[in-house]
């Protein structure tokens, strides 16, 4: 899965804002980081090389993690958390939409998936800005 330049440029930024997050966040970002992680480095072990079939463990994989944030979602209502939950949630359906529809092509759904799991990190990465922020704000007091 990181085998071309975009992807590798989307797992060097998710180790960035991952990394801050461990570095910076309060628990919530540290859990959301670790799952995160977990989410897409099980993604780049459970692709399969024919890309013309349905990528079925990447599917459970983001299942699983669709899990994780929404129970997340439950319990802290963050905005940009609600984003990222909503843009996984977009992953999910991409995988039922190409296993329903064999039609599509594998380009296809792999420009989808990597636009959505983009989105995802500019909103934890948003996250974290609104993070430091607030606690620059309140040291100013």
């Amino acid at each position: 899965m990181f085998s071309i330049l975009p992807t590798q440029l989307g797992a060097g930024a998710m180790f960035v804002v991952c990394g801050v997050a461990l570095w910076m966040g309060g628990r919530l970002e540290r859990m959301l980081a670790i799952a995160t992680m977990l989410a897409w480095v099980g993604s780049a072990l459970a692709e399969i090389e024919d890309h013309s079939i349905t990528q079925w463990g990447i599917f459970a994989v983001d299942l699983v993690y669709l899990s994780v944030l929404v129970g997340l979602t439950l319990f802290d209502r963050r905005i940009w958390l609600l984003f990222m939950t909503a843009f996984q949630l977009l992953i999910v359906l991409t995988h039922v939409a190409f296993a329903l529809d064999r039609s599509l092509r594998q380009w296809g759904f792999f420009s989808a998936y990597y636009l959505w799991s983009y989105a995802e990190l500019v909103a934890f990465a948003a996250g974290l800005a609104m993070l430091a922020w607030r606690r620059r704000r309140v040291r100013r007091r």
